[in-house]
């Protein structure tokens, strides 16, 4: 049993790690806590269920389709929605809007679903991958924990090498310290903005591919999730990415621990959404800057 709890927690943490990255990423550029992001992962379930179906392979075969859908929606999202309020609007506005792009989003799947019930003929809602085993150092392992690791950490590691290593990456970062002086040097803001956004989208759009594997899925699933990606972006220290990474595991971690204790003792996992933020204030008390206090000069 605490071998199951392990092996849930970690592969919980993965897929909370990838979501929590991508909302820092929007936070920390464009400033906009963005309340539709739970739906780019929504997007990445559908984008590989589809692909699924019409193919009749395994939905991890097709994690560069939801990437690839990913990024496309991010820079749309970022074009028609947030660039043309850039710099108008207050960060309580883009607030909003970004709750009203959280319905938009999340009512489109519900009708993309019913169209794809339609016309194929298979169930939309209620959705469920069926995981493979993978035999890993002469171990037989769930897919979901080996692929869901190598997948989360790779990812990882390619967006430290892309800020730290790369042009523009290292314009992002500037960007991040100080717009305004970033473009006064010639940096193209706008541009670094929407590739954030891409990031940001294709990160929870992988991520969504895992949720079918492990819980019930259907077009309110992104949506379910958020209060658990913004108490782990927080409990992270709201600009941190590195931060948002340790918040989403240890957010994975109580989650994952707690809900069992609850099931134990009788009580409701309805109260999961309550762990994470109890956790959460416990954190904040201590370190009232969140983790990224413990190891930041700012």
């Amino acid at each position: 049993m605490a071998m199951d709890l392990l092996v849930d927690a970690v592969v919980y943490g993965n897929l909370l790690s990838l979501l929590s990255i991508g909302l820092s990423l929007t936070l920390l550029t464009t400033r906009v806590s963005n309340f539709a992001h739970g739906d780019f992962a929504t997007v990445g379930i559908y984008v590989a269920y589809t692909m699924s179906v019409l193919f009749g392979a395994n939905p991890y075969l097709f994690l560069p389709f939801s990437f690839v859908g990913g990024l496309l929606l991010g820079f749309l999202v970022y074009r028609v929605v947030f660039e043309p309020l850039r710099g108008k609007a207050s960060l309580v506005t883009l607030m909003i809007v970004s709750m009203a792009l959280d319905f938009i989003l999340r009512y489109s799947v519900q009708i993309y679903a019913d169209v794809l019930q339609r016309s194929l003929g298979v169930y939309t809602r209620g959705i469920v991958f069926k995981d493979v085993n993978v035999n890993f150092l002469g171990s037989t392992l769930p897919g979901l924990l080996v692929i869901s690791s190598a997948v989360a950490w790779l990812f990882l590691l390619l967006l430290y090498l892309f800020l730290y290593k790369t042009k523009v990456g290292i314009a992002m970062r500037a960007v991040i310290e100080n717009p305004s002086l970033s473009e006064a040097l010639g940096i193209n803001v706008k541009r670094v903005y929407a590739l954030s956004w891409m990031l940001s989208a294709s990160f929870a759009s992988v991520a969504g591919v895992f949720l079918p594997f492990r819980i019930t899925v259907n077009p309110d699933t992104g949506f379910s999730i958020l209060l658990s990606i913004f108490a782990a972006v927080t409990l992270g220290g709201l600009e941190s990415l590195l931060g948002s990474i340790v918040g989403a595991y240890i957010i994975a971690f109580s989650e994952t621990v707690g809900v069992y204790y609850l099931s134990q003792i009788g009580l409701s996992t309805a109260y999961r959404p309550a762990i994470s933020f109890i956790t959460l204030a416990l954190v904040l008390l201590l370190y009232p800057r969140g983790l990224a206090g413990l190891w930041s000069k700012r």
